[in-house]
């Protein structure tokens, strides 16, 4: 028997970082990939266990995994796309694993002014 042959559970090669925060002008793109014999199919889940899903010109999962969170107008900010907890996860045969939880944060840019006290 190869040994490239024997079953290997998934192993992270790119985990994601446990907070990201970004302009809503700028967008953010979070990757996440890993390892394993059979190649783990890569996938995320929100906090609560439920599959991502991809939202137009919001969202969007790449082939390779990545999160891509689209620049967006102020007035489209949804809280449970730009404030909310994602996890990745990756399976094959042998087994699954789940990523840190990722904490997305999108702010709205804004001018601030400041006033003196």
């Amino acid at each position: 028997t190869r040994s490239d042959r024997n079953p290997v559970g998934p192993k992270f090669t790119v985990e994601p970082a446990g907070k990201v925060q970004f302009y809503n002008s700028t967008g953010a793109v979070v990757t996440c990939a890993a390892s394993g014999v059979p190649l783990p199919t890569m996938a995320w889940i929100k906090q609560d266990g439920t599959p991502v899903q991809e939202v137009p010109e919001l969202l969007q999962i790449r082939p390779d995994a990545s999160l891509i969170f689209a620049p967006f107008r102020p007035e489209d900010f949804r809280q449970d796309i730009h404030s909310a907890t994602y996890r990745c996860t990756a399976s094959n045969s042998v087994g699954i694993i789940g990523s840190r939880d990722v904490n997305i944060r999108a702010g709205k840019h804004t001018t601030r002014y400041f006033t003196s006290v």
